[in-house]
């Protein structure tokens, strides 16, 4: 019997093997992305007082919508094109465009870290909006902890306080715009690829730029601020792209909550290239706000689990 179970037992371990060898794949890719964004935000902020808003938004838009349609091209996706005209792609480019927008009038006047640390509502809010939108079953554990990741929210910010900035409150309106657009994108067709995806919302974010641009007048950027905003195109597009990486190559499970180390790279782009470390107080929301999210992925993938038994009848 042991001879007989012996082959079964190195298949199993081999799986194990390539699991776990995937999921580090997964990880460091994720890790990447994290740091990718880190570093394109980091040049937008350095940026941000040398261009109008809409200036900023518009070039970077533009290289993402260049560097997008490239990737297409080289995956034949424009095959499925038919497949992205939705009301649920324009619903997904409009909150892409509003989050774009507010994130980076946030982005010029708050510390990078407590934005990012805003950011990272969006689990939470996404929680409760498919609640209160879509009739999702959410238990009191998890309502708790978008709860909870609220008050650490509250924490960073302080309103009523000396340190309070309005501007904040346009970091929030950012979340709000990114849970849209991620609500939004669970109803585009799943054909459609991630480039396709990024082409539309970019587009939209170049044309509604250019518009404001124009409107209020065109500044020419110098040769620094430009190649600046490349290259935070650049470290976009390849956040992106490690982002899919790592999430088609690891269990969500295992890799998704490495996404909150953009947290680190955002304090550690704080203190050394704008000189600001975040107050206790802030530092205490992080954390807070970073724990909750944790606890309502780690919910979400024991409910799954818990329906996946009752799927095939175990108890």
């Amino acid at each position: 019997m042991q001879g007989d179970d012996k082959p079964a037992i190195e298949t199993a371990a081999a799986t194990e093997r390539e699991k776990a060898a995937s999921n580090l794949r997964g990880i460091l890719a994720i890790i990447a992305a994290c740091a990718s964004f880190a570093c394109g935000d980091t040049l937008m902020k350095l940026v941000a007082g040398h261009l109008p808003t809409s200036e900023l938004i518009f070039i970077r838009g533009l290289f993402v919508l260049i560097g997008a349609l490239a990737l297409c091209a080289y995956l034949g996706a424009f095959q499925v094109l038919y497949r992205a005209y939705s009301l649920a792609m324009a619903v997904r480019a409009a909150g892409d465009s509003a989050g774009a927008w507010s994130f980076q009038m946030a982005l010029a006047r708050l510390p990078y870290a407590d934005l990012s640390a805003i950011g990272q509502l969006t689990p939470l809010t996404i929680t409760a909006a498919s609640a209160i939108f879509f009739g999702e079953k959410v238990g009191w554990r998890r309502w708790t902890a978008t709860a909870v990741g609220f008050l650490g929210v509250l924490l960073i910010i302080r309103p009523g306080s000396s340190t309070f900035q309005w501007w904040a409150l346009v970091g929030v309106l950012s979340v709000l715009a990114s849970t849209v657009r991620d609500l939004a994108t669970r109803r585009v067709h799943p054909a459609v690829p991630p480039p396709l995806i990024t082409v539309f919302s970019a587009g939209l974010t170049v044309v509604t730029s250019l518009l404001v641009a124009f409107g209020g007048g065109w500044s020419w950027p110098t040769l620094p601020v430009f190649a600046g905003l490349v290259c935070a195109a650049g470290f976009s597009l390849l956040g992106q792209w490690c982002t899919i990486i790592g999430v088609r190559s690891g269990e969500l499970s295992a890799v998704v909550p490495f996404r909150y180390t953009i947290i680190i790279f955002a304090i550690i782009s704080g203190i050394f290239v704008f000189g600001h470390f975040p107050e206790p107080l802030t530092i205490v929301g992080i954390l807070i706000v970073c724990t909750a999210g944790l606890y309502t992925f780690h919910r979400e993938r024991v409910r799954r689990a818990e329906a996946l038994r009752r799927a095939i009848g175990k108890p």
